[in-house]
Protein backbone atom coordinates (compact mmCIF):
# COMPACT_ATOMS: atom_id res chain seq x y z
CA UNK A 1 0.00 0.00 0.00
CA UNK A 2 0.88 3.55 -0.12
CA UNK A 3 2.15 5.77 2.16
CA UNK A 4 -0.94 7.65 2.44
CA UNK A 5 -2.99 4.62 2.53
CA UNK A 6 -0.94 3.68 5.50
CA UNK A 7 -0.93 6.68 7.45
CA UNK A 8 -4.71 6.66 6.74
CA UNK A 9 -4.77 2.99 7.93
CA UNK A 10 -3.05 4.14 11.19
CA UNK A 11 -4.95 7.15 11.69
CA UNK A 12 -8.02 4.90 11.63
CA UNK A 13 -6.76 1.57 14.06
CA UNK A 14 -4.11 4.29 16.14
CA UNK A 15 -7.32 4.96 19.42
CA UNK A 16 -7.80 1.22 19.64
CA UNK A 17 -3.95 0.21 19.31
CA UNK A 18 -2.79 2.91 21.64
CA UNK A 19 -0.94 1.95 24.82
CA UNK A 20 -0.14 3.55 27.92
CA UNK A 21 3.51 4.61 28.28
CA UNK A 22 4.93 2.92 31.05
CA UNK A 23 8.09 2.80 30.37
CA UNK A 24 10.36 4.89 27.73
CA UNK A 25 10.36 1.73 25.01
CA UNK A 26 6.94 1.11 24.61
CA UNK A 27 5.85 0.33 20.96
CA UNK A 28 3.94 2.77 19.29
CA UNK A 29 1.19 2.38 16.84
CA UNK A 30 3.46 2.77 13.83
CA UNK A 31 5.75 -0.03 15.32
CA UNK A 32 2.65 -2.21 16.08
CA UNK A 33 1.13 -1.69 12.32
CA UNK A 34 3.91 -1.78 10.35
CA UNK A 35 4.93 -5.45 12.20
CA UNK A 36 1.40 -6.87 11.65
CA UNK A 37 1.60 -5.67 7.97
CA UNK A 38 5.04 -6.96 7.56
CA UNK A 39 3.86 -10.69 8.89
CA UNK A 40 0.88 -10.27 6.94
CA UNK A 41 2.84 -9.52 3.56
CA UNK A 42 5.80 -11.38 3.47
CA UNK A 43 5.12 -14.89 5.36
CA UNK A 44 7.88 -13.97 7.01
CA UNK A 45 8.17 -16.20 10.26
CA UNK A 46 7.63 -14.58 13.84
CA UNK A 47 10.96 -15.30 14.83
CA UNK A 48 12.28 -13.08 11.66
CA UNK A 49 9.64 -10.47 12.79
CA UNK A 50 11.18 -10.67 16.53
CA UNK A 51 14.58 -9.93 15.12
CA UNK A 52 14.01 -7.06 12.67
CA UNK A 53 11.87 -5.02 15.07
CA UNK A 54 13.96 -6.39 18.54
CA UNK A 55 10.80 -7.43 20.69
CA UNK A 56 10.32 -10.89 22.40
CA UNK A 57 8.33 -13.74 20.45
CA UNK A 58 5.92 -13.97 22.65
CA UNK A 59 5.00 -10.29 22.13
CA UNK A 60 5.32 -10.46 18.31
CA UNK A 61 2.50 -13.03 18.76
CA UNK A 62 0.20 -11.31 21.04
CA UNK A 63 0.34 -8.16 18.93
CA UNK A 64 -0.16 -9.56 15.68
CA UNK A 65 -3.54 -11.33 16.84
CA UNK A 66 -4.17 -8.01 18.64
CA UNK A 67 -3.41 -5.80 15.80
CA UNK A 68 -5.69 -8.40 13.29
CA UNK A 69 -8.51 -8.43 15.38
CA UNK A 70 -8.41 -4.82 15.44
CA UNK A 71 -8.20 -4.14 11.90
CA UNK A 72 -11.18 -5.86 11.80
CA UNK A 73 -13.28 -4.79 14.68
CA UNK A 74 -12.47 -1.26 13.12
CA UNK A 75 -12.63 -1.72 9.00
CA UNK A 76 -15.85 -3.49 8.97
CA UNK A 77 -17.42 -0.97 9.29
CA UNK A 78 -16.32 1.09 6.77
CA UNK A 79 -15.46 -1.29 4.20
CA UNK A 80 -18.23 -4.04 4.65
CA UNK A 81 -21.93 -3.40 4.68
CA UNK A 82 -25.46 -4.71 5.35
CA UNK A 83 -27.00 -5.77 1.88
CA UNK A 84 -29.59 -4.26 0.62
CA UNK A 85 -31.60 -4.43 -3.01
CA UNK A 86 -29.84 -1.28 -4.65
CA UNK A 87 -27.15 -2.97 -3.68
CA UNK A 88 -27.38 -6.45 -5.21
CA UNK A 89 -29.01 -4.68 -8.38
CA UNK A 90 -25.64 -2.43 -8.86
CA UNK A 91 -23.48 -6.00 -8.73
CA UNK A 92 -26.02 -7.62 -11.46
CA UNK A 93 -25.20 -4.69 -13.17
CA UNK A 94 -21.47 -4.71 -13.38
CA UNK A 95 -21.58 -8.91 -13.95
CA UNK A 96 -24.23 -8.17 -16.88
CA UNK A 97 -21.61 -5.31 -18.43
CA UNK A 98 -18.23 -6.87 -17.48
CA UNK A 99 -18.94 -10.72 -17.31
CA UNK A 100 -22.42 -11.20 -19.96
CA UNK A 101 -23.96 -12.42 -16.86
CA UNK A 102 -27.53 -11.29 -16.22
CA UNK A 103 -28.59 -11.07 -12.64
CA UNK A 104 -25.59 -12.87 -11.26
CA UNK A 105 -25.35 -11.01 -7.50
CA UNK A 106 -22.14 -13.00 -6.75
CA UNK A 107 -19.52 -15.82 -7.17
CA UNK A 108 -19.05 -18.55 -4.69
CA UNK A 109 -16.43 -20.69 -3.54
CA UNK A 110 -14.32 -21.95 -0.56
CA UNK A 111 -10.77 -21.87 0.08
CA UNK A 112 -8.26 -23.94 2.28
CA UNK A 113 -5.78 -21.54 4.18
CA UNK A 114 -2.98 -23.95 5.20
CA UNK A 115 -1.41 -23.93 8.86
CA UNK A 116 0.44 -25.88 11.01
CA UNK A 117 -1.86 -28.64 13.04
CA UNK A 118 -3.30 -27.12 16.25
CA UNK A 119 -2.13 -28.46 19.39
CA UNK A 120 -4.34 -31.33 20.45
CA UNK A 121 -6.82 -31.24 17.28
CA UNK A 122 -6.41 -34.63 16.03
CA UNK A 123 -7.61 -34.71 12.43
CA UNK A 124 -10.51 -32.14 12.47
CA UNK A 125 -8.63 -29.94 9.80
CA UNK A 126 -7.01 -32.48 7.91
CA UNK A 127 -7.84 -32.00 4.49
CA UNK A 128 -8.10 -33.83 0.94
CA UNK A 129 -4.99 -32.52 0.00
CA UNK A 130 -3.16 -34.17 3.27
CA UNK A 131 -2.93 -30.72 5.08
CA UNK A 132 -4.06 -28.69 7.64
CA UNK A 133 -6.55 -26.04 7.10
CA UNK A 134 -9.29 -23.55 8.02
CA UNK A 135 -11.56 -22.77 4.78
CA UNK A 136 -12.43 -19.39 3.93
CA UNK A 137 -15.64 -19.50 2.12
CA UNK A 138 -16.57 -16.31 0.47
CA UNK A 139 -18.76 -14.81 -2.22
CA UNK A 140 -17.28 -12.09 -4.52
CA UNK A 141 -18.40 -9.14 -7.05
CA UNK A 142 -18.01 -8.26 -10.48
CA UNK A 143 -14.78 -6.33 -9.17
CA UNK A 144 -13.55 -8.81 -7.08
CA UNK A 145 -14.41 -6.87 -3.76
CA UNK A 146 -15.35 -9.89 -1.03
CA UNK A 147 -18.80 -9.23 0.07
CA UNK A 148 -20.08 -11.98 1.93
CA UNK A 149 -17.54 -14.58 3.95
CA UNK A 150 -17.51 -17.24 6.17
CA UNK A 151 -14.68 -17.90 8.29
CA UNK A 152 -13.79 -20.94 10.89
CA UNK A 153 -15.10 -23.76 9.63
CA UNK A 154 -12.45 -26.83 9.54
CA UNK A 155 -10.45 -28.62 6.62
CA UNK A 156 -12.07 -31.65 6.61
CA UNK A 157 -15.38 -29.85 5.93
CA UNK A 158 -16.46 -30.10 1.88
CA UNK A 159 -17.36 -26.52 -0.17
CA UNK A 160 -21.04 -28.36 -0.18
CA UNK A 161 -20.28 -29.03 3.25
CA UNK A 162 -19.60 -26.02 4.78
CA UNK A 163 -22.47 -24.14 2.88
CA UNK A 164 -24.96 -26.01 4.21
CA UNK A 165 -23.79 -25.58 7.45
CA UNK A 166 -22.20 -21.83 7.97
CA UNK A 167 -24.75 -19.26 8.43
CA UNK A 168 -24.29 -17.36 5.33
CA UNK A 169 -24.95 -20.57 3.39
CA UNK A 170 -28.56 -20.88 5.42
CA UNK A 171 -29.24 -17.69 4.56
CA UNK A 172 -29.08 -18.48 0.66
CA UNK A 173 -30.80 -21.43 1.00
CA UNK A 174 -33.63 -19.87 2.63
CA UNK A 175 -33.19 -16.36 0.68
CA UNK A 176 -32.37 -14.36 3.36
CA UNK A 177 -29.82 -11.81 1.55
CA UNK A 178 -32.44 -9.73 0.61
CA UNK A 179 -32.02 -9.85 -3.08
CA UNK A 180 -34.60 -7.55 -5.56
CA UNK A 181 -37.71 -9.46 -6.70
CA UNK A 182 -37.37 -11.58 -10.24
CA UNK A 183 -37.22 -8.83 -12.64
CA UNK A 184 -37.22 -10.10 -17.11
CA UNK A 185 -34.03 -9.90 -18.62
CA UNK A 186 -34.56 -10.16 -22.23
CA UNK A 187 -38.60 -9.72 -23.95
CA UNK A 188 -39.22 -13.60 -24.16
CA UNK A 189 -37.94 -14.39 -20.80
CA UNK A 190 -40.19 -13.56 -18.44
CA UNK A 191 -39.28 -12.70 -14.34
CA UNK A 192 -36.31 -14.38 -13.70
CA UNK A 193 -34.39 -14.47 -10.32
CA UNK A 194 -31.27 -13.00 -9.37
CA UNK A 195 -29.04 -15.74 -8.39
CA UNK A 196 -25.16 -16.60 -7.16
CA UNK A 197 -23.29 -18.68 -9.45
CA UNK A 198 -20.88 -21.41 -8.13
CA UNK A 199 -19.18 -24.68 -8.97
CA UNK A 200 -20.00 -28.33 -9.20
CA UNK A 201 -19.34 -28.64 -5.05
CA UNK A 202 -22.73 -26.50 -4.12
CA UNK A 203 -26.22 -27.30 -4.80
CA UNK A 204 -28.60 -26.03 -7.60
CA UNK A 205 -30.82 -23.99 -5.99
CA UNK A 206 -33.04 -21.05 -7.71
CA UNK A 207 -30.08 -18.34 -6.16
CA UNK A 208 -27.57 -20.14 -6.98
CA UNK A 209 -26.44 -22.32 -10.46
CA UNK A 210 -24.30 -24.46 -10.94
CA UNK A 211 -22.80 -25.92 -14.13
CA UNK A 212 -24.31 -29.04 -15.64
CA UNK A 213 -22.35 -32.58 -15.27
CA UNK A 214 -19.73 -33.52 -17.46
CA UNK A 215 -17.10 -31.55 -19.57
CA UNK A 216 -16.86 -30.56 -23.24
CA UNK A 217 -18.97 -30.88 -26.41
CA UNK A 218 -18.07 -34.64 -26.27
CA UNK A 219 -20.16 -35.06 -23.39
CA UNK A 220 -22.56 -32.48 -23.36
CA UNK A 221 -24.90 -30.80 -26.21
CA UNK A 222 -23.59 -27.55 -27.48
CA UNK A 223 -26.54 -25.31 -25.48
CA UNK A 224 -25.52 -27.15 -22.43
CA UNK A 225 -21.89 -26.60 -23.14
CA UNK A 226 -22.44 -23.13 -23.50
CA UNK A 227 -23.94 -22.39 -20.37
CA UNK A 228 -21.42 -24.38 -18.62
CA UNK A 229 -18.94 -21.93 -20.20
CA UNK A 230 -20.61 -19.13 -19.58
CA UNK A 231 -21.37 -19.66 -15.45
CA UNK A 232 -17.43 -20.77 -15.17
CA UNK A 233 -16.62 -17.14 -17.28
CA UNK A 234 -18.21 -15.43 -14.47
CA UNK A 235 -17.50 -17.82 -11.41
CA UNK A 236 -13.53 -17.29 -12.14
CA UNK A 237 -14.17 -13.55 -10.34
CA UNK A 238 -14.02 -15.46 -7.09
CA UNK A 239 -11.28 -17.73 -8.22
CA UNK A 240 -9.31 -14.45 -9.22
CA UNK A 241 -10.12 -12.88 -5.56
CA UNK A 242 -8.90 -15.69 -3.88
CA UNK A 243 -5.17 -15.46 -6.40
CA UNK A 244 -5.23 -11.12 -5.40
CA UNK A 245 -5.50 -12.16 -1.49
CA UNK A 246 -3.42 -14.51 -1.74
CA UNK A 247 -0.46 -12.73 -4.05
CA UNK A 248 -0.83 -9.23 -1.74
CA UNK A 249 -0.78 -11.38 1.44
CA UNK A 250 1.89 -13.94 0.84
CA UNK A 251 1.23 -15.25 4.44
CA UNK A 252 -1.16 -17.41 2.64
CA UNK A 253 1.84 -19.10 0.13
CA UNK A 254 3.12 -20.70 3.45
CA UNK A 255 2.27 -23.06 6.23
CA UNK A 256 1.05 -20.62 8.90
CA UNK A 257 2.56 -21.35 12.42
CA UNK A 258 0.33 -19.59 14.54
CA UNK A 259 -2.64 -20.57 17.01
CA UNK A 260 -6.23 -21.22 16.01
CA UNK A 261 -6.73 -17.61 17.26
CA UNK A 262 -4.32 -16.14 14.98
CA UNK A 263 -4.93 -18.15 11.96
CA UNK A 264 -8.57 -16.83 12.26
CA UNK A 265 -7.64 -13.02 12.94
CA UNK A 266 -4.97 -13.22 9.92
CA UNK A 267 -7.85 -14.33 7.47
CA UNK A 268 -10.14 -11.62 9.13
CA UNK A 269 -7.57 -9.02 8.72
CA UNK A 270 -6.09 -9.80 5.32
CA UNK A 271 -10.16 -9.77 4.03
CA UNK A 272 -11.28 -6.68 5.34
CA UNK A 273 -7.81 -4.77 4.32
CA UNK A 274 -8.52 -6.49 0.68
CA UNK A 275 -11.26 -4.85 0.12
CA UNK A 276 -9.90 -1.15 1.87
CA UNK A 277 -6.75 -1.20 -0.32
CA UNK A 278 -9.13 -1.87 -3.83
CA UNK A 279 -11.09 0.94 -2.51
CA UNK A 280 -8.59 3.60 -1.95
CA UNK A 281 -5.68 2.83 -4.51
CA UNK A 282 -7.85 1.22 -7.30
CA UNK A 283 -10.30 3.55 -9.72
CA UNK A 284 -12.97 0.72 -9.35
CA UNK A 285 -13.55 1.25 -5.75
CA UNK A 286 -16.02 -0.22 -3.21
CA UNK A 287 -20.08 -0.06 -3.41
CA UNK A 288 -22.14 -0.22 0.13
CA UNK A 289 -22.84 -3.51 -0.45
CA UNK A 290 -21.03 -6.05 1.28
CA UNK A 291 -22.09 -8.16 4.81
CA UNK A 292 -20.06 -10.62 6.17
CA UNK A 293 -21.11 -14.20 8.19
CA UNK A 294 -18.02 -15.34 10.87
CA UNK A 295 -19.13 -19.10 11.57
CA UNK A 296 -18.58 -19.38 15.54
CA UNK A 297 -16.78 -16.29 16.18
CA UNK A 298 -17.30 -16.43 20.28
CA UNK A 299 -17.27 -20.33 20.57
CA UNK A 300 -14.91 -22.72 21.28
CA UNK A 301 -13.67 -25.56 18.74
CA UNK A 302 -16.14 -28.47 20.24
CA UNK A 303 -19.00 -25.84 20.47
CA UNK A 304 -18.89 -25.24 16.61
CA UNK A 305 -17.95 -28.82 16.18
CA UNK A 306 -20.82 -29.96 18.18
CA UNK A 307 -23.03 -27.29 15.95
CA UNK A 308 -21.88 -28.50 13.15
CA UNK A 309 -20.78 -31.96 13.08
CA UNK A 310 -21.38 -33.55 16.66
CA UNK A 311 -19.36 -37.37 16.43
CA UNK A 312 -18.56 -39.28 13.19
CA UNK A 313 -21.65 -39.05 11.25
CA UNK A 314 -21.87 -41.64 7.80
CA UNK A 315 -21.04 -39.12 4.59
CA UNK A 316 -23.14 -39.00 1.70
CA UNK A 317 -23.01 -37.39 -1.37
CA UNK A 318 -21.97 -33.81 -0.22
CA UNK A 319 -22.75 -32.41 -3.97
CA UNK A 320 -26.66 -32.81 -4.44
CA UNK A 321 -27.91 -34.00 -7.47
CA UNK A 322 -31.63 -33.34 -6.10
CA UNK A 323 -33.06 -30.20 -6.68
CA UNK A 324 -36.25 -28.40 -7.02
CA UNK A 325 -38.37 -27.66 -10.32
CA UNK A 326 -37.88 -24.03 -9.77
CA UNK A 327 -33.96 -24.28 -9.66
CA UNK A 328 -34.43 -26.80 -12.94
CA UNK A 329 -36.25 -24.33 -14.91
CA UNK A 330 -34.44 -21.33 -13.69
CA UNK A 331 -30.92 -22.84 -15.25
CA UNK A 332 -33.07 -24.29 -18.39
CA UNK A 333 -34.64 -20.52 -19.74
CA UNK A 334 -30.31 -19.48 -18.45
CA UNK A 335 -29.60 -22.14 -20.71
CA UNK A 336 -31.80 -20.70 -23.63
CA UNK A 337 -31.04 -17.18 -23.25
CA UNK A 338 -27.52 -18.20 -23.61
CA UNK A 339 -27.99 -19.88 -26.97
CA UNK A 340 -30.27 -17.36 -28.21
CA UNK A 341 -30.93 -13.60 -27.58
CA UNK A 342 -27.84 -13.52 -24.85
CA UNK A 343 -25.00 -14.94 -27.34
CA UNK A 344 -21.97 -13.24 -27.66
CA UNK A 345 -19.65 -14.61 -30.38
CA UNK A 346 -16.59 -15.86 -28.52
CA UNK A 347 -18.66 -18.13 -26.79
CA UNK A 348 -18.45 -20.90 -29.55
CA UNK A 349 -14.73 -20.19 -29.53
CA UNK A 350 -14.09 -21.76 -25.83
CA UNK A 351 -15.62 -24.66 -25.70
Amino acid sequence: MSSSTFEELLMLIGPSLERKVTRIDVLNVGEILAMTLRYLATGESMTSIMYDFRVGKSTVSKIILECCNILWDVLKDDVLFTPNEDGWIKIADEFQSKWQMPHCVGALDGKHVVHQAFPKSGSVNYNYKGSHSTILMAMCDANYNFTCVNIGMPGRCSDGGVFKACEMGKKIINNDLLFPKPTAISTNSGDFPFYIVADEAFPLLPSLMRPYPGRGTSKLPLKLAIFNYRLSRARRCIENCFGILVARWRIFSKVIIASEATVNGIIKATVVLHNFIKMKETAIGLHNYVTTAINGEGQSRNQRMSDTYSGLHPVGQMSSNHYDIIAKNTRIKLTDYFAGEGSVPFQYLNI
